[in-house]
């Protein structure tokens, strides 16, 4: 009889054993599983919140204002904002400005098709020739500009340059541009620009097709 009951007392207590072991290791599971899931969600929760919060900067201007005059003095001031140019001094619905130099070939090829543009559609388009990596003094230029019959706007302005840099960098073109550049704006927006000397037909299309 007291081996009988030692017998039953030896299993009631290896089965209550085994089951303590079971329910510790069963609670433990869970628990870590739960700890490695949520550590890294809160970790890329933590870092959309950074981000959001550095996307809120203020936005800078990009508009750079400069002044060009020619041999006479008359002054306009044009302010460049990306692909866009502003003048409260032109009236015309329409500006093309011609970046170019005197000792370039094409530039001067160009000369007397764009006094024609000026001068039948004077009342719609102003243009704008500006000089560019090329210094000429006032007496010089107004020579030039009667031998090539340049009959519109010529700017020797010391604003050549950096306008001329921030026109080029507002398209997205290389800083070595080529010469001619010429860009037509209709009421300050970009509306087209020619690489280089193109025929006048073409660049006189673009105008009416900008002008309706």
């Amino acid at each position: 009889m007291k081996k009988t009951c030692t017998l039953l007392l030896t299993i009631i207590l290896i089965c209550l054993t085994g089951c303590e072991d079971k329910k510790s290791h069963e609670s433990n599971t869970p628990i870590e599983n739960t700890t490695d899931i949520l550590s890294p969600k809160g970790k890329v929760q933590h870092d959309i919140h950074e981000n959001k919060t550095n996307n809120t900067a203020p936005a800078t201007t990009s508009r750079h204002t400069f002044v060009l005059n020619d041999i006479e003095q008359s002054r306009y001031t044009i302010s460049i904002d990306n692909k866009s140019i502003t003048s409260t001094d032109i009236t015309a619905p329409l500006i093309l400005i011609n970046l170019f130099a005197t000792w370039c070939p094409p530039c001067r090829g160009e000369i007397p098709y764009l006094s024609d543009l000026q001068k039948k559609y004077k009342n719609k388009l102003f243009i704008a020739g500006v000089l560019v990596n090329d210094r000429q003094n006032n007496s010089t230029l107004k020579t030039f500009i009667k031998k090539h019959h340049a009959d519109y706007y010529i700017s020797n302005s010391e604003d050549n340059d950096a306008f001329a840099a921030q026109l080029v960098k507002g398209l997205q073109l290389p800083e070595n541009f080529p010469l001619p550049l010429t860009v037509l704006y209709k009421k300050g927006n970009y509306y087209i620009h020619y690489e280089g000397a193109v025929p006048v037909e073409m660049i006189e299309h673009d105008i009416q097709e900008a002008i309706k």
